[in-house]
């Protein structure tokens, strides 16, 4: 066949100038980890632990925000954690009044989840953990939503890709699709194919092409942290340098809160505390390790 000029490589060629735009958009987007600042041993903003987990993970989804926010809540009052044995796994979680400061809805998940499944207002640790993955990832989910939302509220944290940057990739989607159309159908024509099934093929081809674009920009990917946020994370690091120098707290065990308070959740928020001390997961291989124990 005598292709017509630049109709053979036009598919290919706006793809890959498109898939260029999209991992330079994204590459340019990425959040960096800043130098942390001289050690600080106070905290030094007024973010909650979620928010300061997730940030210093550079917004990926984290199991630190989720124990870190139920620690905090016992900090705060609203739980009370015991340790009626030596066995951290024996630690129980009651339901208390608080400290009266209004809950963010991903605090209020957590303090909904104990409530359904407590006994007279207490229950296990360990049995706050889901029973299946499917459960526990729409929990999650929902989490992790909801403590983006906050990040972005605060100025920390802004969509990876902005709403101009996701509208020109869309829109130059419609580039290779429709280009994707033309050549088959022109394809369809010189073999003298019939037509009517060709344009039906052609058009569910550059639909299904420009789905898969699409769903290339709206992956879900992590936020990109904002010169604020940047600012934060660095106190947060230089914090963290200070929670890591000190003896004794990478292996302190839920119910020890009640003497250390808020950093000791930020010490669960900044990966500071040993996970498999914490015993603070609402995941189901929390429910499994507690069974075993």
């Amino acid at each position: 066949m005598d292709w017509p000029p630049l109709l053979q490589f036009s598919v290919p060629l706006t793809l890959a100038v498109w898939v260029v735009f999209a991992v330079v958009a994204l590459w340019r987007s990425r959040s960096r980890l800043p130098e942390p600042g001289a050690t600080r041993t106070e905290p030094p903003g007024d973010e909650p632990p979620a928010v300061v987990s997730l940030m210093v993970n550079r917004w990926r989804a984290d199991e630190d925000a989720i124990d870190s926010t139920l620690l905090d809540l016992a900090a705060r009052g609203f739980l009370e954690l015991r340790q009626p044995g030596e066995d951290p796994a024996e630690t129980t979680v009651r339901l208390r009044k608080g400290d009266g400061r209004s809950l963010t809805p991903y605090e209020q998940q957590i303090l909904d989840r104990v409530h359904r499944l407590s006994t007279n207002g207490e229950t296990s640790l360990s049995s706050l953990a889901f029973g299946s993955w499917s459960e526990a990832r729409r929990w999650r989910g929902a989490f992790y939503r909801a403590v983006i939302e906050e990040a972005r509220n605060r100025g920390l944290s802004v969509r990876r890709l902005s709403r101009k940057t996701t509208r020109s990739l869309l829109l130059s989607a419609i580039v290779p699709a429709v280009l994707m159309w033309v050549t088959w159908f022109w394809v369809a024509v010189e073999l003298n194919a019939n037509l009517a099934d060709q344009i039906s093929g052609a058009t569910l081809a550059a639909i299904g092409l420009f789905i898969v674009l699409y769903l290339v920009v709206d992956f879900g990917w992590s936020d990109q942290t904002t010169p604020e946020g940047l600012a934060s994370m660095e106190g947060w690091l230089a914090y963290r340098a200070h929670l890591v120098a000190v003896d004794g707290v990478a292996d302190l065990a839920p119910a020890d809160i009640a003497s250390w308070g808020r950093d000791m959740a930020f010490a669960s928020a900044l990966g500071v505390l040993s996970t498999d001390e914490a015993l603070v997961r609402l995941t189901p291989q929390a429910r499994l390790r507690g069974r075993q124990a």
